[in-house]
């Protein structure tokens, strides 16, 4: 089979990593891959978290989708809320027992 013939898109995936703008090129969000049913890293879509220079203190979620051209399109966009409710829901954020199993025989699976 030529390659020409082939038909599934296979994109690599790309895990959590920032995104970097600007002429300082500085660091203006963070994405993170949404997971299948499975657990894996979705194909096609992703979350970014923004940060925008100009508002500091805000940061806005945006889901994103990569078409079949590998072009990025933002799907749904938050509002703007402040930094420090995200910062407050983490820091009293505590992980279920089922997500500690989860984890725990991931990295089982990986040994």
């Amino acid at each position: 089979m030529e390659v020409n013939d082939m038909k599934m898109i296979d994109l690599p995936t790309r895990g959590t990593c920032f995104g970097f703008a600007g002429p300082d090129n500085h660091m203006v969000s963070l994405n993170v891959p949404a997971a299948n049913d499975d657990g894996r890293e979705h194909q096609f879509y992703s979350f970014d978290i923004e940060y925008d220079p100009e508002q500091p203190d805000k940061l806005t979620v945006c889901l994103l989708e990569v078409d079949q051209d590998n072009f990025i399109h933002t799907v749904r966009k938050s509002i703007s809320f402040p930094a420090s409710l995200l910062a407050d829901l983490v820091s009293k954020r505590k992980a279920t027992a089922e997500e500690v199993a989860t984890w725990q025989a991931m990295s089982d699976e990986d040994e």
